[in-house]
């Protein structure tokens, strides 16, 4: 009895592998002309789907969305798809269509007038729901361009538009039509309205918008309205990423004017990782201008224990590797090497000494070298 009953698991898991076979039908790399009359025959809409064999969000949606029964149904029915990889195709429909990145996935009719447009990883569900946005004709990325350029602009509708140029990586239109809500005569105290908050929470990438920074004159007020969570999840993306950008960027962040606005908001600030943020915003006013200034401001972090554990720990390469490649006062460099030496007392990750130690040659080779 008990070697049937394992049988018949066995037989159930093979059958369901066996049942999960069908596929997206991607034809590769076909001539554009090629698909527009196949899916004319056929009476179908196009699928192309942009991608190469090194991008892992690419492979993830050819060997795990796009070998769903429901995903692969859904669009065989209704496409003809092809996948570009690589080739002249590849680069000519790209520039046509403004494919910058990977992947990316356009939705057409048979002309090859776009319809929709998505971009990168996501569930199966996601991307069903996409496909299903691009064939409605009246809510399609193309349908809801034209309905804001008549002036359409209720809340939800501006809701709608901004989550699918979202979607569909169109950074500079959503970021247009951010600009275009949240004018300069837009009342601040709307953000206050769940729907506003939504759009706000959502999208606006910008630490020194004027929506952040009343946001940051009104923390309590909006962590009462919104609950704390929500409200300084928001604030640490922004800030705890500008923070980074500064540090490790290849310009001197005190030539951009944003940079002051953001050391002061986040000194004021009572966020719990305002003094992480410092940690790094204030060396990075140095960098490019006062090396061994910016090494100071980093002993004071360290000495200060603002970042600890892991966190001090990688702070610390960071830092190191900061000067390595960029600085090129031998005093302010003596700092990067002292760090190294202090992570190798404990270290015991092989991989991580071993690049320290090639950081500090580094190091070392370029002392000797400034010096003579």
């Amino acid at each position: 009895m008990k070697k049937t009953f394992i049988l018949i698991i066995v037989l159930s898991f093979s059958l369901t592998s066996f049942a999960q076979n069908r596929s997206v039908n991607l034809l590769k790399n076909e001539p554009f002309e090629k698909v527009k009359k196949m899916a004319k025959k056929e009476n179908k809409l196009l699928f192309l789907d942009f991608g190469s064999p090194r991008c892992s969000p690419c492979l993830y949606m050819k060997n795990n969305i796009f070998t769903i029964d429901s995903v692969a149904d859904f669009v065989n029915e209704r496409f003809i798809s092809v996948d570009y990889t690589e080739g002249p195709e590849k680069k000519r429909l790209s520039e046509i269509y403004g494919v910058y990145t990977e992947p990316v996935f356009l939705l057409m009719d048979a002309d090859g007038v776009l319809m929709h447009r998505t971009e990168g990883r996501s569930t199966a569900g996601e991307m069903l729901e996409r496909f299903r946005q691009g064939l409605d004709r009246d809510n399609n990325l193309v349908a809801l361009q034209g309905r804001y350029a008549k002036g359409e602009r209720g809340v939800d509708f501006l809701l709608k538009f901004i989550n699918t140029l979202h979607i569909a990586g169109l950074r500079e239109q959503k970021k247009e039509v951010l600009t275009n809500i949240f004018h300069d005569a837009f009342d601040l105290e709307q953000l206050f309205e769940d729907s506003y908050w939504d759009i706000y929470n959502k999208y606006d990438e910008s630490p020194v918008s004027r929506q952040t920074l009343y946001v940051m004159d009104n923390t309590d007020l909006f962590v009462e309205k919104f609950g704390e969570k929500q409200v300084l999840s928001k604030i640490e993306k922004l800030y705890g990423a500008a923070a980074r950008v500064y540090i490790f960027g290849r310009k001197a962040p005190a030539d951009d004017p944003d940079y002051a606005v953001i050391l002061r908001y986040a000194q004021n600030s009572n966020h719990p990782n305002a003094s992480k943020w410092l940690a790094y915003l204030v060396p990075a006013g140095y960098k490019f201008s006062d090396w061994v200034q910016m090494a100071h401001e980093i002993e004071n972090a360290l000495s200060f224990n603002i970042l600890k554990g892991r966190e001090r720990e990688l702070y610390k390469k960071m830092m190191s590797e900061q000067l390595a490649w960029y600085c090129d006062d031998p005093d302010a460099l003596q700092f990067s090497v002292k760090w190294i030496d202090a992570m190798l007392e404990y270290q015991t990750d092989e991989t991580i000494v071993e690049s320290i130690k090639s950081t500090k040659e580094s190091v070392l080779k370029k002392i000797e070298r400034l010096s003579e």
